[in-house]
């Protein structure tokens, strides 16, 4: 009975050491493919904006009450997010729902500039793991709309400025026109002139 045992032993492991034949499904992977590492996930049940060693305010770590705002915010018009911006205070829980209220897209674009300082203002301040969540949804869209804003108001003045350069040089060949025309005229008397004194 050892025997047979020994022998099932050594023949499964002598299978193991051979390699394994290619299987014609299998797809070959390029090597210029890139791995993906995931971070580990953030778990909101027990985050907290920022640490209590370094402020304490009202729904600290309630993230469903920032989030709830988010919403609120979203679908009020500026002119209120404004006077409710206009009411809060500068500690850390108050920069936060400021920052909140111009987060939606009809924020001006001075306002959203403010609020991107108020936020690398508190960002040292928040938790690590909340610091983690803020940066890829709020601070890089907020980051990219103003990018996008400076985009078109460069974009509009360089085209008031080419505008204007077309109605100079509209204004200067029309002027350049009448010139020609002018000399034209002057020729064409002179010439007449010079037929009748030659009759």
């Amino acid at each position: 009975m050892r025997i047979i045992w020994c022998l099932c032993v050594v023949l499964l492991a002598g299978c193991k050491l051979l390699p394994s034949p290619p299987i014609e499904n299998e797809k070959q992977i390029p090597s210029d493919v890139v791995e993906v590492i995931q971070s580990e996930p953030i778990d909101t049940s027990e985050i907290c904006l920022v640490e209590e060693n370094v402020a304490t305010f009202e729904h600290q770590c309630d993230l469903a009450y920032w989030a709830s705002l988010w919403i609120k915010a979203s679908e009020m018009s500026w002119p209120k997010r404004k006077d409710s911006i206009n009411a809060l205070g500068n500690s850390i829980g108050d920069k936060l729902a400021k920052i909140i209220f111009t987060l939606p897209a009809s924020t001006p674009y001075q306002d959203r500039l403010r609020a991107s300082h108020w936020l690398k203002e508190i960002q040292p301040k928040l938790s690590p793991d909340f610091a983690r969540l803020v940066k890829p949804i709020v601070q890089a869209p907020n980051e990219q709309l103003l990018e996008y804003e400076s985009a078109i108001t460069l974009l509009s003045r360089v085209n008031t400025q080419q505008s204007q350069s077309i109605e100079n040089l509209q204004k200067e060949l029309e002027a350049q026109r009448k010139k020609v025309e002018e000399l034209l005229q002057i020729e064409a008397s002179l010439m007449d002139k010079n037929r009748s004194s030659q009759q």
